[in-house]
């Protein structure tokens, strides 16, 4: 899986912006983690991951990737932040009472 990742990412993402953190696989561990950097690559890659880079999301994509107590969590209130200050939008799609989500500037996509 690993090796799949690694010749996938280089034609999605640019590779000059991810962190040394994040290619070592080592930003879970750290005490800052996590900070909305984190998020917006770990949604990335999720997305990658998923066929649809750069696309929108829901908040059934934040449970897939930070389980399902999130929102009680350090990683609810970065979120809540991220989308208070512009960072993640919502978008005008709207599926029954799911707000979709997208990332306004993603430095990972080309």
């Amino acid at each position: 899986m690993i090796l799949k990742l690694a010749r996938i990412i280089p034609l999605l993402m640019k590779t000059s912006k991810i962190k040394f953190k994040y290619l070592m696989g080592l930003w879970k561990i750290l005490p800052e983690y996590p900070n909305p950097d984190d998020i917006i690559y770990e949604i990335s890659l999720y997305l990658m991951k998923d066929g649809r880079p750069n696309g929108d999301f829901s908040e059934q994509t934040f449970n897939s990737i930070f389980g399902k107590s999130w929102r009680s969590e350090k990683t609810g209130s970065v979120i809540s932040s991220m989308i208070q200050s512009g960072t993640i939008e919502e978008t005008e799609k709207k599926t029954g009472n799911k707000k979709w989500y997208r990332i306004k500037e993603n430095p990972y996509y080309l």
